[in-house]
């Protein structure tokens, strides 16, 4: 009692084995389904990390993981301009070219531009471009 907890850096567990992030991906991504949630993710001031999947097969689960992480690390520890999107592109008419697709991709947008595709679960390509690519609230206000 009365004694802080350590974190450990990396994979965010205390000293008694506990994770210390307890928030659901649930609250750290945004689920659109229509063509004007789609415009609006795309055209976020800071990095838009997007996962395409088909109605049928659902979101990617292996990188869900890989995703918290991130967020943590760039979002809440580091203030990073990022967000993760989740789209259905059975639904949004603008990812019609990815319909029926059976494994994972992830689009990356900024200011209304595509950046890069990373097709499939590579999470170290993930990590690395969303690290190297994510601005600072200080980045972003520097630009309007």
């Amino acid at each position: 009692p009365g004694k802080s907890l350590k974190f450990c850096r990396i994979c965010k567990r205390n000293a008694m084995g506990d994770l210390a992030l307890r928030q659901d991906w649930e609250e750290m991504h945004t689920k659109i389904s229509t063509e004007q949630e789609f415009k609006e993710a795309c055209s976020y001031k800071g990095l838009t990390c997007m996962e395409v999947h088909a109605g049928w097969c659902g979101p990617c689960t292996p990188v869900i993981n890989v995703m918290k992480k991130l967020h943590w690390e760039l979002v809440k520890e580091k203030g990073a301009q990022l967000k993760f999107v989740v789209a259905n592109s059975d639904k949004i008419e603008s990812l019609s070219e990815y319909k029926d697709r059976s494994k994972p991709l992830f689009v990356m947008w900024r200011k209304g531009t595509k950046l890069t595709i990373i097709d499939g679960v590579n999470t170290y390509a993930l990590k690395d471009y969303v690290e190297g690519h994510a601005p600072s609230k200080a980045d972003v206000a520097s630009e309007d």
